[in-house]
């Protein structure tokens, strides 16, 4: 369990580094997550209600990785594909805190919904900044994003160890199915 922890913490400390942005930051993931960012944002906005067309893109982003890790629980079988599915949920958090921690400084670069264009840094404010805002916590953004930062970075180590306690105990589980 120290092990575990100390592997988060460390790689919590080096979440801007290279090998945390590669695991975590790639178009793997990345595509899935994007497109179901900004179809919410499609769904929701159609409502009209302004604070939650804002939520809904990283709200539904981590929802549905949620969603379908509950389901795999329920499932006999769907402990096999919780460590890619908490992996996912990893990413959708570790986004998540980027551009949380981002929400004030408005630095990152961001992408409209139309899926073509691109906002160049500062010009406008993101998700984030308007999810905070109106609940009084934009000035916390920094920090709110480093807790989902060092979520996902939990998720990440967690899903590497599943993986390799499914991988290891396989035996186990087969002589249970047979019984």
């Amino acid at each position: 369990m120290l092990c575990f922890a100390s592997v988060v913490c460390w790689l919590f400390a080096n979440a801007q580094g290279a090998f945390v942005k590669a695991a975590l930051d790639n178009i793997f993931v990345y595509l899935p997550n994007y497109l179901i960012h900004e179809f919410s944002h499609r769904f929701w906005c159609a409502l009209r209600w302004q604070w939650w067309c804002y939520a809904s893109g990283n709200g539904m982003q981590t929802l549905v990785p949620l969603a379908l890790c509950w389901g795999a629980l329920r499932l006999r079988g769907g402990r096999y594909v919780l460590p890619v599915l908490i992996y996912w949920l990893g990413t959708t958090l570790y986004g998540a805190g980027m551009y949380a921690a981002d929400a004030r400084a408005s630095a990152l670069p961001l992408t409209s919904s139309d899926m073509l264009s691109n906002a160049a840094p500062g010009t406008v404010k993101g998700d984030w900044h308007y999810i905070l805002q109106p609940l009084g916590l934009l000035e916390y953004d920094v920090w709110i994003g480093k807790m989902l930062v060092f979520l996902g970075v939990f998720c990440l180590v967690l899903a590497i160890w599943s993986l390799w306690y499914y991988w290891t105990h396989m035996e186990q589980y087969l002589t249970e199915k047979e019984l």
